[in-house]
């Protein structure tokens, strides 16, 4: 790769004001649900997130498996799915 295409690279990944694009996409082979669209998108989001992060409570890890919706507490949505 030469200089010039280095510099079409990087400013590929910078916005107007030269803050970094990040682009995350969305497997669609994925669907578990397709009648919960905004289920999977979360699940998938969050599944992808955990493999490069890891959350804690007052410094210590904590393992999830799931989560809410604010507007809908009364339900639970796995994470990892199992098939």
């Amino acid at each position: 790769m030469n200089p010039s295409d280095e510099k079409k690279e990087t400013n590929n990944r910078l916005d107007e004001k030269g803050d970094y694009i990040f682009r995350f996409g969305i497997d669609s082979q994925r669907e578990e649900n397709p009648d919960e669209p905004l289920v999977d998108f979360v699940r998938c989001q969050l599944a992808d997130l955990l493999k490069v992060i890891v959350l804690t409570y007052n410094g210590k890890r904590v393992k999830v498996t799931g989560f809410q919706f604010l507007n809908d507490a009364e339900r639970e949505h796995e994470i990892w799915v199992s098939k």
